[in-house]
């Protein structure tokens, strides 16, 4: 889950003084003098000012840059700190201006060195702040403010193409924020984005790294901590689900390892269900079932204590840990607090199967294609149910006449998986989701349209927003113009709404 990144991000630079000292003149960077850096700031100091106006923006930071340039050799022999404080914060300023990629001619920026080439702003600002902040440790805080305008930049624009599923270039993208401003506390917005495109490619120990340090760099912040438990949390379910790929003393080594992760994180947060549920899945697979029947045992005696996103989780833990009695239980508590969780039923339908309880299956089923009715999977699902029913009853068809009851209800149950499979066969769209986030009030909702059919095809998805009783909250409809045939489209929804906690879909077809 993705959040957009929302601060205001900016370096508010004074006309007159000729320092800069933070933190009780533990860094102190000289921008008065020589000449060529007192103008260069002061230049810079008008570009701050001119943040609607980005062509007298460029030309502030442009005659910064040229006047810096007058005798180089001089000013970085007298004042190299200086000189690289104000050259990093005018390739910051400037690569924030609308237009720009990262790559722009050098004469655009008033350099005179080999002003036919190209300067890459990222790398440039970076290596200008890595000479300050050599100069004193205590000066990554006062470079803090330009490498963010530049990572704020890039961190948006790789939330943006990740939530339209371009994950190689919310990757690069997250790569590029962090080589600008890697081990701040914001960091852990690029490293989410990083570890999602790397667990969507299947690099399952790279995105673990990836969360692990997101985990660490939220810690500490008080407005973070569920978020940062749930990256835990997510961290011990990628090393689950590894631990599940392998044999022997690789299996045991990892189940291990999530296990040492969890208790390390249980003691940090004592009680949490999350955390409990995915240690009493690892302590099954390592072996150990009765400490893992207890918790899910607790919770499912206890359901008031949780919440249905948490009794939910644990089911798929269940469910994986090959306790499907358990599963069903904890996603049956979480369904009676959140009946129109399109997950939960669809979970709770495959566990029900899998348990042979059909007629239980196809009423989660039922309830299921109202609220993702073009969904073929939904209906791949339909179809198996039906085949079980249909492979009973075809037994006890066996040798008796056409017309008895035993044949028309194999008959029966025969045209509805026909007419199932046929449903998910022939299906002319797809309609699937990868995001559902809540932040109080706010809700979004996104995920992709597929056109199967062989014609271009515009179509609008019409949403209702649910509270717990199914009463409608909102509505909002996504649009999509030509999807080409065979083609996708991604889709995202955010609407407003106490008591939003699901949602459904009217039929396209």
């Amino acid at each position: 889950m993705l959040k957009r990144l929302s601060a205001t991000l900016g370096m508010a630079l004074a006309l007159a003084p000729a320092t800069f000292e933070a933190q009780a003149a533990q860094c102190v960077i000289e921008l008065g003098k020589p000449g060529q850096v007192k103008d260069g700031y002061n230049a810079l100091a008008k570009a701050a000012l001119f943040t609607n106006k980005p062509d007298q923006a460029a030309a502030a930071v442009k005659e910064a840059v040229t006047k810096i340039q007058k005798d180089e050799a001089k000013v970085i022999q007298q004042n190299p700190i200086g000189r690289a404080m104000v050259l990093g914060t005018a390739y910051s300023e400037f690569f924030v201006l609308p237009g720009n990629t990262g790559a722009v001619p050098r004469a655009s920026l008033g350099l005179t060195t080999d002003p036919t080439g190209t300067i890459g702003l990222v790398a440039a600002a970076d290596s200008m702040f890595d000479i300050v902040d050599a100069s004193n440790p205590a000066c990554r805080d006062e470079t803090e403010g330009p490498r963010r305008k530049i990572y704020a930049a890039l961190v948006n624009d790789a939330v943006n193409q990740y939530n339209s599923q371009q994950v190689d270039s919310a990757l690069a993208l997250a790569r590029r924020g962090l080589s600008v401003y890697d081990d701040y506390k914001l960091a852990y917005i690029a490293y989410n984005i990083q570890g999602n495109a790397l667990q969507t490619k299947d690099s399952l120990d790279a995105a673990v790294a990836s969360f692990t340090k997101m985990a660490a760099l939220m810690q500490g912040d008080t407005a973070l901590v569920e978020d940062r438990k749930n990256v835990m949390t997510g961290v011990s379910n990628v090393l689950l689900a590894q631990a599940e790929t392998l044999e022997g003393e690789a299996k045991t080594a990892k189940v291990a390892e999530v296990t040492a992760f969890l208790q390390k994180y249980l003691a940090e947060f004592p009680g949490d269900p999350k955390a409990e549920a995915a240690l009493a899945r690892a302590q099954i697979m390592s072996g150990d079932p009765t400490a893992a029947e207890r918790v899910f045992g607790q919770m499912t005696a206890n359901p008031d204590k949780y919440t249905d996103q948490q009794l939910f989780e644990a089911g798929v833990n269940a469910a994986r840990a090959d306790k499907p009695k358990e599963a069903v239980a904890l996603f049956d508590a979480g369904l009676k607090k959140n009946p129109y969780s399109r997950d939960a039923l669809f979970n709770i339908a495959l566990t029900q199967q899998k348990l042979e309880n059909y007629a239980e299956a196809e009423k989660h089923l039922r309830s299921l294609a109202k609220v993702d009715p073009e969904n073929p999977e939904v209906y791949q699902v339909f179809a198996l149910n039906y085949q079980a029913l249909a492979r009973t009853a075809k037994e006890a068809a066996a040798k008796k006449p056409a017309n008895s009851p035993e044949q028309k209800a194999y008959t029966a149950l025969n045209d509805s998986l026909l007419h199932y499979f046929q449903r998910f066969q022939d299906a002319p769209v797809k309609v699937t989701f990868n995001l559902w986030s809540h932040n109080e009030n706010k809700h979004v909702l996104a995920g992709t349209l597929e056109n199967l059919t062989d014609a271009e095809k515009s179509y609008t998805l019409k949403f209702e927003f649910l509270d717990a009783s199914g009463n409608v909250v909102t509505t909002k409809d996504a649009t999509l113009d030509a999807v080409a045939a065979k083609g996708s489209k991604a889709f995202r929804v955010e609407v407003e709404g106490d008591g939003v906690i699901a949602f459904r879909y009217a039929p396209l077809t």
